[in-house]
């Protein structure tokens, strides 16, 4: 009896040891990976505070479960307010993800259908809104193939003149803009082709999603939002329209200047369908989980495919979705005046990634892409790594070094790195465009066309370093040749057209 009473004691404390180690090792694998996150984010972080046109940053990731925030710089230069879990940015387009998930919802109640005609959820007649006896569907308007506008009576024409005091004038106009205008701008549109044959980004179309959502429901967009995505994912800091004391807490937008934008009122006279959500960082992380579930019947249905782009690209319920090596994954971008957010979820990864500034721009907008890039390249468990990435210090200290070094990690390490995507070179070429060194990234486009003959866009992109090189001859071949290979080059046209007006003069 003493001898199993001393056995069954030694097994208690063998089970008691090993839950302890077990637990320890837990403790550990979680520690590291909350470096291995937090790291990531000041790394990308702080490359892109480099950047003198931008003053903040802030970051959020879901992975494998576990929700991480950082925050850097200051709202204000010289302010030293940092931006924190509780600062709302405005997500702009981002918000039409949440359109198309609501649409999304429709569709599984039965109150919709993809195949629908748009005519049939408006008041009047629309006999314009159809091409050759075909009309605008559900599905064009989400994929934004219906051929309507890009934005509401006016807007259009002042991005013609891109002045300093645009944004004010596109204030001026959205502020005194109202759903009479909108419906009276709706009966003016006359189709160019037929619906769901060509791309054209539309917010006319997202808000008018918005208008078809209150029709079948016989609710405000404002109010679906609440039930069927805010409550269900627990976003309690997401809103249209803010109070006094949130508004606060929203973030002042500036342009690459530095000088002061207005926010967007579109949430105030319209539907706020295609860009009108201010959110914070804890909040998008929950719309991640959201849209990560694999369980969730209404997101897994808004990331279906719709439309088809190219051979790895497609248009969901407004979501972008593209394939890569390692699986599919779903994105959209925001830009405001005064703001910029990357939103990306990939499941493959179990991965999640949003960013936002307070910045608005091109630069701006690149770089903060290239902090997203930075973060899945450290973050994500498996699948190859940017080759962008592995050569830039080399590129920005020598750049035939870091050409060099390419070939070197093609030949010797052709799966480690991902040198099948264009936009790995083609955005290296622009970091170095945007810091000046315009030989160099010349050198870069050289190299990615020589990489993708057949591709449109890395003419484009060497006819625009020719262009800022001041050598008009070899930006004009390289234009044309992308507008060769890419009829609907819009930019080639636009460029074109702009250095031959040029020598004309």
């Amino acid at each position: 009896m003493k001898n199993q009473i001393i056995c069954l004691l030694l097994v208690i404390f063998s089970i008691s040891c090993k839950n302890t180690t077990d637990t320890n090792e837990n403790q550990g694998i979680q520690n590291m990976e909350k470096d291995t996150v937090t790291i990531s984010m000041d790394t990308n972080a702080a490359a892109f505070l480099e950047d003198s046109t931008v003053t903040a940053i802030s970051i959020g990731v879901y992975k494998n479960g576990k929700s991480y925030t950082g925050h850097y710089g200051e709202l204000d230069r010289q302010k030293g307010n940092p931006p924190t879990d509780s600062t709302f940015y405005e997500i702009a387009s981002v918000t039409k993800t949440f359109t198309g998930t609501l649409v999304a919802q429709a569709i599984l109640d039965g109150k919709l259908s993809l195949e629908d005609d748009i005519r049939k959820y408006l008041d009047g007649d629309y006999n314009n809104l159809q091409y050759d006896g075909h009309p605008i569907l559900i599905k064009h308007v989400l994929t934004h193939t219906a051929r309507l506008p890009s934005n509401n009576k006016g807007i259009d024409e002042l991005f013609k003149n891109e002045a300093d005091s645009l944004a004010f004038k596109f204030n001026e106009i959205e502020k005194n803009y109202n759903k009479e205008k909108y419906f009276s701008h709706l009966q003016e549109i006359t189709l160019d082709t037929l619906p769901g044959t060509k791309y054209n980004y539309s917010n006319v179309g997202a808000n008018l999603m918005g208008h078809i959502l209150e029709v079948v429901y016989k609710k405000s967009f404002t109010q679906l939002l609440d039930q069927f995505i805010l409550k269900k994912s627990g976003m309690n800091t997401s809103k249209m329209i803010l109070t006094e004391e949130e508004s606060n807490r929203l973030a002042n937008g500036y342009n690459n200047d530095g000088d002061l934008m207005p926010h967007l009122p579109v949430s105030n006279t319209l539907w706020g369908a295609e860009g009108g959500l201010k959110s914070t960082m804890p909040d998008m992380i929950k719309y991640m989980q959201f849209q990560m579930d694999s369980t969730n019947a209404v997101a897994q249905e808004s990331h279906k495919k719709i439309h088809k782009e190219n051979a790895t690209e497609w248009i969901g319920y407004f979501w972008r979705v593209e394939q890569d090596e390692d699986g599919i994954y779903y994105h959209h971008h925001g830009g405001a005046f005064g703001a910029n957010t990357y939103f990306f979820i990939y499941p493959h990864y179990n991965l999640g990634i949003v960013a936002s500034t307070n910045c608005s721009g091109r630069i701006a907008s690149a770089n903060l892409k290239s902090a997203v890039d930075g973060l899945l390249d450290d973050l994500k468990p498996f699948g190859k790594k940017s080759i962008s990435r592995a050569i830039t210090t080399l590129c920005f200290e020598d750049i035939d070094k870091g050409i060099t070094y390419y070939h070197q990690l093609k030949k010797e390490k052709p799966e480690g790195y991902n040198f099948e995507k264009e936009g790995e070179l083609n955005s290296l070429g622009y970091a170095l465009l945007r810091k000046g060194e315009v030989k160099a990234a010349i050198k870069i486009f050289t190299l990615l066309v020589a990489e993708f003959p057949e591709a449109f866009n890395p003419y484009d992109s060497l006819g625009e370093g020719y262009f800022e090189d001041k050598n008009y001859q070899m930006s004009l071949l390289n234009y044309e040749k992308s507008l060769a290979l890419n009829p609907e080059n819009d930019n080639a046209k636009m460029m074109i057209d702009k250095i031959k007006n040029n020598k004309e003069k």
